[in-house]
């Protein structure tokens, strides 16, 4: 936790580093150009009773509640120092914030509207949560007064703000924005609305994900000037040598710094072979990073003891905890009910404070995606049937009957999202059992009518890109599609390198052997397409063997639909077993 017998050092050092920047007047500190510093208190935040405690939306129509807060004495001081976390999550068609804690709360809804609430950031004191949310179309950020119930909004551009974090005695918030086709740091006030804000990065590459050091002296963050996401320091004191580079490689990229309450320790992520987090020194150069274990955007513990962290697998997403002594786990992995984006973590007052909103503040459940309506009954052999997909284009633009209504309202808020019908065009829908087989391929799930394969138009001409994700030996990828209006209303810009497929036939030889190359991601604002086929439940599929040599075998671009169905169960749904008997040629034994 934070040392309370430093406040007035913590404060003078903030005071001192801010007014170095603003006063030297760096070259790479320079007054923000495209923010506008106009905070507007909103009126009319909604205060009602009867609080409903709901796990978030689940695709279809299968909802459910969770167990309500539990309640908080005054002698239950161990749940008070526990605090609670604060985490971003795909809930239904949007983001939205939850509170929760793997001991003493059940996932709790803080916001439930028709826009995303993202990237939550408590403050030091617990008594409010800063976060970022598109709901009046640009991404900008809000800070939530959990005491007086108030929502107050500290941007207002056309900018896109991501990450955010507060100084040591919650004075400023420190955030990074896209703006000039690169992210930039900025430093604004939080009690005195007339400061102007301060661009402590100003280059032509990325610098993203800050996180403000206890004693408020220093600024973790990534940045790509070295060509790989590298992690680097902002030292608010030192105008001779503002910045420096605390972990970077040429083969690896690393991100999430956050600061060890103790101030002497950051746990960072190395993206390499997998995801690992690392313990490192960044004032100590001499002492070799630690693997603390596998996992992605940690967060220390408020005591410090542990780190918390999330493991995405291909489809879903888990949080676990790390022990920072022994490096054992001290929480294990606990499945989300939707793809979690960020978190907070943290003690002070927010307990009470999150106790006392939900009791004031009700939030309806959003509705499901989408329900299941057979157009046409079952037949008597007991299978689906194959129908067509309205206004598609595909060489058979069908589906099975148990998937066709999920694939027609994914198509919906896709189109809605991007602004461009990406699933009008299909490179396939089902394939007929007649068709001859795809080498390599002996379970393809686009014969079973329960699998979409993407047109691969839009990545030819640059309007999808993918980024490489390996889980347990297995490799998958992330296909991002770009929004038709670039003006920050849609999409987010990238921060992680992509892989480029097409530099194997580059004449590059290490490239044509790995099957392709990483690169930096490309400028603008993209939609992570992946994500959004989640959550109606089709789910990628992993690169075969020979993905290197055998485009095919990449399947970046082939989601299904599975339903717990194993390939043979979803064959037999709509062939009778001697016709699936003849793709396969296994015979199937009842």
């Amino acid at each position: 936790m934070k040392s309370g017998n430093q406040a007035f050092s913590k404060h003078f050092a903030l005071y001192l580093a801010v007014t170095l920047i603003a006063g030297l007047a760096l070259a790479a500190c320079k007054p923000k150009v495209t923010e506008t510093p106009a905070p507007t208190e909103i009126t009319g935040y909604p205060t009602i009773e009867n609080p409903v405690v709901s796990t978030p939306a689940q695709p279809g129509n299968n909802q459910t509640t969770s167990a309500t807060l539990v309640p908080i004495s005054q002698g239950n001081s161990s749940a008070i120092n526990a605090g609670l976390i604060i985490l971003s999550m795909s809930d239904g068609a949007y983001k939205h914030l939850f509170a929760y804690h793997p001991s003493y709360l059940a996932v709790t809804r803080l916001t439930a509207d028709a826009w995303d609430d993202d990237s939550p950031a408590i403050s030091p004191d617990g008594n409010k949560i800063a976060f970022t949310s598109n709901r009046f179309g640009t991404r900008e950020i809000y800070i939530l007064d959990l005491v007086t119930n108030t929502l107050t909004q500290m941007t207002n551009s056309s900018a896109f703000e991501g990450t955010i974090d507060w100084s040591p005695d919650g004075s400023y918030i420190v955030y990074d924005v896209y703006q000039n086709e690169h992210f930039d740091l900025i430093i604004q006030s939080v009690t005195d609305q007339t400061e102007a804000p301060i661009q402590l990065t100003d280059g032509t590459t990325n610098n993203f994900q800050p996180s403000w050091s206890p004693d408020g002296s220093e600024l973790a963050f990534v940045s790509d000037r070295s060509g790989r996401n590298s992690i680097w320091l902002a030292r608010l004191q030192n105008p001779e040598e503002r910045f420096i580079e605390v972990i970077g490689s040429s083969d690896a990229d690393f991100d999430h710094p956050v600061w060890s309450p103790d101030g002497t320790r950051l746990a960072v992520n190395r993206h390499q072979f997998r995801s690992e987090i690392l313990l490192v020194q960044p004032h100590d150069p001499t002492l070799e990073p630690s693997v603390l274990g596998n996992g992605d955007n940690p967060v220390w513990m408020p005591d410090g003891s542990g780190v918390l962290a999330t493991i995405n697998l291909p489809n879903e997403t888990e949080i676990l905890a790390y022990s920072v002594g022994d490096h054992h786990l001290m929480l294990p992995p606990i499945p989300m009910t939707g793809s979690v984006s960020a978190y907070d973590w943290n003690s002070a007052n927010l307990v009470q404070n999150i106790q006392l909103w939900v009791s004031k503040n009700a939030l309806v459940q959003p509705a499901p995606l989408w329900v299941d309506t057979s157009n046409l009954p079952v037949n008597a052999s007991g299978r689906r049937s194959l129908v067509d997909l309205p206004e598609v284009s595909a060489p058979q633009a069908k589906l099975s009957d148990a998937v066709d209504d999920s694939f027609i309202a994914m198509r919906n808020l896709v189109s809605q999202r991007i602004g461009w019908d990406l699933l009008a065009t299909l490179d396939n829908a089902v394939i007929p059992p007649t068709a001859a087989p795809m080498p390599g391929i002996p379970e393809n799930w686009l014969y079973t009518g329960r699998a979409i394969g993407l047109n691969l138009a839009p990545y030819e001409a640059g309007w999808m890109v993918v980024t490489r994700e390996e889980f347990a030996g297995n490799l998958y990828w992330r296909v991002w599609v770009r929004c038709k209006n670039q003006d920050g209303t849609c999409g987010e810009p990238l921060k992680t390198p992509i892989w480029d497929f097409q530099s194997r036939s580059s004449g590059e030889a290490l490239a044509y052997e790995n099957g392709g190359a990483y690169k930096l991601p490309p400028a603008g604002y993209w939609v992570d397409f992946t994500d959004l086929a989640n959550r109606f439940g089709w789910q990628r599929m992993p690169a075969l063997n020979n993905w290197r040599s055998y485009f095919q075998g990449t399947q970046f671009n082939v989601f299904a639909l599975q339903q717990n169905l194993t390939w043979q169960q979803a064959m037999l749904e709509i062939y009778p077993p001697e016709q699936v008997e003849l793709l396969t040629g296994v015979t199937n034994e009842k």
